[in-house]
């Protein structure tokens, strides 16, 4: 198993995105985190890169944290019903400061327990592994050219480890531990402010291979098996929890207004498939829209993940959610709760479709400096 990891295809991913490739496919998965999307994100399809400002650009898009002017502290929980894994997260955004620069920071915690599934001489056992993690991000967005072009950056420090405990209950990793620097860059094109375009490019440094493919051993050290196993490892997340990868997206407000706006995205993920023999590039459709009816966001959205070679294991999910905005008053406090959920409503060899929830009440404050 190979990753796709090499000079020249890092230097390809950051052309992509700092738009120099365009908008075909060059890279990027339909989630920024593995543990956190952001409640607005996932309930558009993850089709935000256009749209996100604020804390949920700070995930998606870092360049996009300059499209509002506000002050944010965001906490968010996110919870995977398939893979029984947890995110919680909490953001902070400030593009008020100056009208050139706008700052973010951001936490993510992990916590998943997967099983994994293998027959010993024609009996089922089970082995319960924990999926845990860590992410500490800074972001930078730029207005390089004021209403019209952004950059953002956005370097983060990722750990994820995946462990069992074998026979002597000694920990043994499932395979190893991801301590690594990471890096995110993004640009953002703002036409008059009906139409945005965004394009983002996601661990161009600190990319991680999957935890299994269909073509690697997997070897279990420490457990007592009476004859080579056969694995069924499903229950285990099957995508890398950083893939080098680049997405794009637009954005269209018919009302010229971030009030109302209609979203398609597109992601290539260049390491979760990209194995010796098949090289395959895992790409996701994304489609979402907005209407904000006074201080209530309603939201729908979906997308398409293709994933390994062939159709058997794509999948389709549909997602919504409600939110209530409070802004903030000069010299107040506003708030922006949310709740939004995702359902897989194709392509599953599993007996249950993959759910996601998630929730964030977000502070907004707007000094009176």
């Amino acid at each position: 198993m190979q990753t796709l990891g090499t000079g020249a295809l890092s230097l390809l991913a950051f052309a992509g995105a700092l738009g120099l490739g365009g908008l075909g496919p060059v890279a990027a998965t339909a989630h920024a985190s593995p543990a956190i999307d952001g409640t607005r994100n996932l309930s558009m399809g993850n089709a935000t890169r256009g749209s996100s400002g604020g804390t949920n650009a700070a995930i998606i898009n870092p360049a996009g944290i300059s499209y509002w002017q506000q002050f944010a502290i965001e906490p968010i929980y996110q919870y995977d019903v398939q893979r029984r894994t947890h995110g919680m997260g909490v953001f902070i955004a400030d593009s008020l400061n100056t009208p050139r620069f706008a700052l973010a920071l951001g936490y993510v915690f992990l916590r998943g327990d997967p099983n994994l599934i293998y027959n010993d001489l024609g009996e089922r056992q089970q082995l319960s592994l924990v999926h845990f993690g860590h992410e500490v991000s800074g972001v930078l967005s730029v207005t390089a050219v004021p209403n019209w072009l952004y950059i953002g950056i956005k370097p983060k420090w990722q750990y994820i480890s995946l462990r069992y405990l074998d026979a002597d209950g000694t920990a043994q990793d499932f395979n190893p531990k991801h301590n690594a620097f990471g890096l995110d860059t993004s640009i953002a094109i703002n036409f008059l402010d009906y139409v945005r375009v965004a394009v983002v490019g996601y661990n161009l440094v600190g990319a991680r291979p999957p935890a299994w493919t269909e073509d690697g051993a997997i070897e279990l050290e420490g457990v007592d098996t009476d004859v080579v196993p056969t694995f069924n490892p499903e229950g285990i997340r099957r995508l890398s929890d950083y893939p080098l990868s680049v997405g794009h997206g637009v954005a269209v407000f018919p009302l010229r207004s971030p009030n109302f706006s209609l979203n398609v995205d597109a992601t290539y993920d260049f390491t979760s498939y990209w194995e010796s023999d098949d090289k395959h590039t895992r790409v996701t459709v994304n489609a979402g829209g907005e209407f904000v009816a006074g201080p209530v966001p309603i939201r729908v959205g979906g997308w398409w993940d293709g994933r390994g070679p062939g159709g058997g294991d794509d999948r389709g999910y549909v997602s919504a959610g409600l939110g209530f905005i409070k802004p903030a008053p000069l010299g107040g406090v506003g708030v922006d709760v949310g709740a939004g959920f995702a359902q897989q409503v194709t392509g599953s060899s599993q007996a249950k479709l993959d759910t996601i929830f998630s929730f964030n009440l977000g502070i907004r404050m707007r000094p009176n400096l």
